[in-house]
């Protein structure tokens, strides 16, 4: 399964979880915070579609500087899953 993010039509950071979350098929009680996102991610039995997936990140060339910090961090949570078994693979075009 590949799940996309925009980047370039990301302003705010409720924006990351707005693309990313219907696609995971997150409950609507899902948190959007990193450390709600790094649970989900992680330990996982939390969104419908769970991983094996791909994160394939698009316009990250059009991160602004309140951004790339929120980014670096959200790919952060991605490795973490991957090291823990979770199988996300990170693409960016």
């Amino acid at each position: 399964m590949k799940i996309y993010i925009d980047w370039n039509k990301i302003s705010e950071v409720d924006d990351f979880y707005s693309q990313l979350f219907p696609q995971v098929k997150a409950p609507g009680w899902h948190g959007r915070n990193l450390d709600d996102l790094s649970d989900s991610l992680i330990a996982g039995n939390i969104n419908e579609i769970e991983p094996p997936f791909c994160i394939i990140n698009l316009n990250i060339e059009f991160l602004s500087e309140e951004f790339k910090e929120f980014f670096l961090r959200v790919n952060e949570i991605y490795k973490e899953a991957n090291l823990s078994g979770r199988k996300i693979r990170v693409f960016s075009e």
